[in-house]
């Protein structure tokens, strides 16, 4: 019984193991995705939708009609863009989120990747994630608008 009981607690340990190994690995190769993209972008374009058109929609929002656009061209405004990740809570799985924002991660015209910004989800914060919604930052919104600001 002994044997038995310490034989079900050592498979628990290693299978429960196995799964932190398993996320360790998923964050650090979605932040290095992430941080990839970011770092080889030499324009991000982030567009604002009209919440009242889009209502729920969680991805393809970019095919809506826009209320205004960002674009950040020079390097003071993409590495202002970085350092909005610093103390950003990364997140697996999203569901539900609505799109209010696009962000167009650009290198000479060519787009390297899509996300989508969340601002109704949370009071005081903002989720940024990954258009699969497989992956998500939240941050600060005081952050966020203080670096659509900088427009």
């Amino acid at each position: 019984m002994k044997r038995a009981f310490f034989l079900i607690l050592t498979l628990i340990f290693i299978v429960s193991c196995n799964s932190k190994i398993e996320n360790t690995l998923e964050d650090f190769i979605d932040n290095y995705s992430f941080n990839k993209t970011k770092s080889s972008s030499k324009e991000i374009i982030i567009k604002l939708y009209d919440t009242i058109i889009t209502k729920k929609r969680i991805t393809d929002v970019e095919f809506f009609p826009l209320k205004k656009e960002f674009k950040a061209i020079n390097k003071q405004q993409l590495e202002s863009f970085d350092r909005l990740f610093i103390n950003a809570k990364k997140t697996g799985y999203c569901c539900c989120p609505t799109a209010i924002y696009s962000i167009h991660f650009l290198n000479k015209k060519e787009e390297l990747d899509l996300f989508y910004v969340d601002t109704l989800q949370f009071k005081n914060k903002v989720k940024i994630y990954q258009k699969r919604l497989q992956y998500s930052y939240i941050i600060e919104k005081q952050k966020w608008k203080d670096y659509l600001n900088e427009f």
